[in-house]
Order: C-alpha cells, then structure tokens, then sequence
C-alpha cells in the first residue's frame, strides 16, 4: 500500500467516524467552496454524482447523493433550470444542456411558481396604503 492510499483510507476512516449530518455538512462546504458550478448555481451536467463520488472518495456515495439533491432542490438552482442554457461539469466546462423538458418542469416547481407570487408584508402594504392618504393631506391615524 502506498503513501497517498493509506493516507486517503485514514481519511475516509476518520470521517466516517462522525455523523452522518456533520459529513453531509462537511461534503457541502467542500463542494461549495471547490466547485465554482455549485458557488454559482449553474445546471449540473448530467452524471456529476459519478463525478464527485470520484472526486471525493473519502466520503460515503450515499452522503454526496444527498448533498447534490439538496443543492438540487434549492429555489436558485431551479431558476437556473428554467432560464435553460449549457450544463457544467466539475471544471466549470460546458457538457450538455438543459432540455426544453426539463426547463419546463423547472418552471412548474413549486419554488418557482412562489417566486412569481412574491406577496406584499403586512407593513409594506399599509406604507402603501398610507402614501395615497398622506397625498392627499389627510392625516393618517393608528
């Protein structure tokens, strides 16, 4: 056994001592601060779990799954699904694009669909109900 695998095994052994929320949080920071596609939301090339489960070998498949489909999920990188355009892969290299498909079903989310919805808060609306009253001359009372 060389240096560097023994050096990764206890790596991955150290790390899969702790739990399994304390990995998917360290395996998030990692890939957010490595991988300029995550920093910046861009669309995931297709096949980049295989990616980073190579990438990242001291980590369980199972715990990158997740941290990729909760990055999935997140209302920003949806939106970047629905603007549709090129896939990136790890290197921020163009590998596909998003299908009118999926641009479609990135448009249909829920998270999508709140954005365009964005309802006025309780104080904001009555600063403008209040501003036509003021205009007026009349006097605003609580």
């Amino acid at each position: 056994m060389n240096q560097q695998t023994a050096l990764g095994e206890a790596l991955k052994s150290a790390v899969q001592t702790m739990s399994k929320k304390k990995q998917t949080e360290m395996i998030a920071e990692h890939i957010y601060n490595k991988y300029e596609v995550f920093k910046r939301f861009k669309p995931l090339a297709v096949g980049i779990d295989k990616d980073l489960a190579e990438a990242l070998p001291q980590y369980d498949v199972s715990l990158i799954a997740r941290v990729l489909a909760n990055h999935c999920r997140r209302p920003r990188y949806i939106k970047s699904l629905a603007l549709g355009g090129k896939r990136f892969d790890l290197n921020n290299r163009f590998k596909g694009e998003v299908s009118p498909e999926e641009q479609e079903i990135a448009k249909q989310n829920p998270a999508m669909q709140q954005n365009k919805k964005t309802p006025k808060t309780d104080v904001a609306q009555a600063v403008n109900d209040a501003q036509p009253k003021a205009a007026a001359g009349e006097t605003i009372s609580e």
